[in-house]
């Protein structure tokens, strides 16, 4: 079974944004992870920013019938759930944070590097939509103190109307190329590929100019379970995208910063729908990548990765 590697210390910077895509600060982020003698993990876990906690808690790996990756089941007291692991690299959980009353959405993955975690967690009390919290959290080795994290300087009051949180561009709405490889899972999520993957998208994108006049137009390669490129534009106002008429796939996605997206993408040829959620890194140059493929209300699937922007 592929378990979780994801032991030690990690610390990093978070930008937390409202549900509706307000910037509303960054929050510091540190974890201590550590197996334990019965075979179950303690994290110890520290939160500070627009909302605070701080508390522990324990998971227990499962096998799953038929998945060659444990389930992850959460046994509180501070986070209570399940989690997926798709990879040694990647958990995909749904959990509650009963101290602030909050279901979460999250993934987070470890980049080829082993040293840098990428995170987005989606918190909501009920359907309503909270936070979003984009994270980037850094390995410490014992012994060595936190490294400083990377911080765009400013002020929430001042940023709160900026859609790119202080940076002066969208990070996943730049003209540019993105490549890499995507592992493919089947419905067991048992990996059943890997497959090159390119992403090329051009267009205007003015974070000044006026809401609905920008246009993206977006190419992908074909994937693991749509064969065939895919050619469509995209509107934007800077803090949602979304599929005009007569476009080869529909759908739309909710930004964060510009950094990162959650949002969900209809296929009509293949009768196929996609929930995609990606998180830029700090330095701009790479994305995690998680695509859950659906028929329906089955899951067929999962595509994730990491792409690189291509200069």
């Amino acid at each position: 079974m592929s378990n979780f590697q994801g032991l030690g210390r990690w610390a990093g910077t978070a930008e937390v944004f409202s549900g509706d895509g307000q910037f509303l600060g960054n929050g510091a982020d540190a974890r201590h992870v550590q197996k334990l003698s019965d075979g179950r993990t303690r994290i110890d876990v520290s939160f500070v920013g627009p909302f605070k906690h701080a508390g522990h808690y324990f998971i227990e790996e499962q096998a799953a019938d038929g998945n060659k990756h444990p389930i992850r089941l959460y046994q509180g007291p501070a986070n209570i759930g399940y989690a997926e692991t798709l990879s040694a690299g990647l958990v995909d959980a749904k959990a509650y944070w009963p101290a602030l009353g909050l279901s979460q959405r999250f993934f987070l993955m470890i980049l080829p590097d082993g040293k840098t975690q990428l995170s987005l967690a989606q918190m909501s009390r009920g359907e309503h939509l909270l936070y979003v919290v984009v994270g980037q959290n850094d390995f410490v080795p014992e012994g060595d103190s936190a490294p400083l994290p990377s911080l765009v300087s400013g002020t929430s009051y001042d940023l709160a109307g900026d859609p790119s949180a202080g940076r002066g561009e969208l990070l996943l709405h730049r003209p540019c190329t993105w490549m890499g490889e995507l592992t493919v899972l089947g419905p067991d999520q048992n990996q059943i590929g890997k497959i090159a993957f390119q992403e090329h998208c051009t267009g205007e994108t003015d974070i000044g100019a006026v809401a609905f006049q920008n246009q993206l137009h977006v190419h992908t390669s074909a994937g693991g379970f749509v064969d065939q490129p895919s050619d469509y534009r995209l509107l934007t106002n800077h803090l949602h995208a979304w599929t005009p008429p007569n476009q080869s796939v529909a759908g739309s996605y909710s930004l964060s910063g510009g950094r990162a997206l959650s949002g969900t993408f209809y296929y009509p040829a293949a009768h196929l729908r996609v929930w995609r959620r990606e998180v830029v890194a700090h330095n701009g140059k790479s994305k995690a990548v998680i695509n859950c493929w659906y028929r329906g209300d089955q899951r067929i699937g999962t595509e994730f990765g990491v792409l690189m922007i291509q200069d």
